[in-house]
């Protein structure tokens, strides 16, 4: 036994260094420190949700010019083919950033004041995948800031054998790591915890509740 704990303690450190489970909304400083809710972490995240990114078909409208006006997908590599102008690298840019860029390359020798205006019609790049005991899984995309009941209620809502006090949500870092975060939708819909809110990329899994 004495041979074994040394081993028994490498492997889980090691589990404890590849990924990492959190509680959400256990205490107030949790509440405090957790990113959730912070009001600039909320502007950036709402920010970063209105990048387009490759996959995203976007609507293009050039006033009074039909033949430039249309949906556009985006390339694997970011770009699109543009009437007059070519590929434009549009990965990384939100709809107004955009609309300026066409207009600025569209003065140049192909309209005096053109008017452009951007829409994203779908977001491919940006989904959240709902898992688990609920009525539709699948992939859905997130256009904005989107909470875990909202994804849930996409996926057509839990199932009559889902643990609604064991939500996990499985988020990968910047740094390539996955974390974890257990919610308890019970205690935010009674309001004894703080709503949970996702990222682009995020996994839902509802577990099934044991008798």
């Amino acid at each position: 036994m004495n041979r074994l704990l040394p081993k028994l303690l490498f492997f889980f450190s090691l589990s404890l260094f590849v990924s990492c489970t959190i509680r959400v909304g256990e205490n107030n400083a949790d509440r405090q420190t957790s990113s959730q809710t912070s009001a600039e972490a909320v502007e950036e995240e709402e920010d970063h949700l209105s990048f387009i990114g490759a996959g995203d078909k976007i609507n293009i409208q050039v006033y009074n010019e039909k033949e430039l006006s249309g949906v556009y997908q985006v390339s694997p590599e970011g770009y699109i083919n543009f009437p007059f102008i070519g590929e434009i690298k549009v990965d990384g840019l939100n709809i107004f950033t955009l609309a300026t860029k066409i207009s600025s390359k569209l003065k140049e020798g192909y309209l005096k004041e053109p008017n452009v205006t951007v829409l994203v019609e779908e977001f491919v790049s940006k989904r959240i995948f709902v898992l688990g005991q609920v009525k539709k899984a699948g992939s859905f995309p997130i256009r904005r800031r989107m909470s875990v009941i909202e994804a849930i209620s996409l996926a057509g809502g839990f199932t009559n054998l889902a643990d609604l006090s064991n939500v996990v949500v499985t988020r990968k870092g910047g740094d390539g790591r996955e974390k974890r975060f257990v919610v308890d939708i019970k205690s935010i819909v009674n309001g004894a915890k703080e709503n949970f809110y996702l990222d682009a990329g995020d996994i839902v899994f509802v577990g099934e509740r044991f008798f």
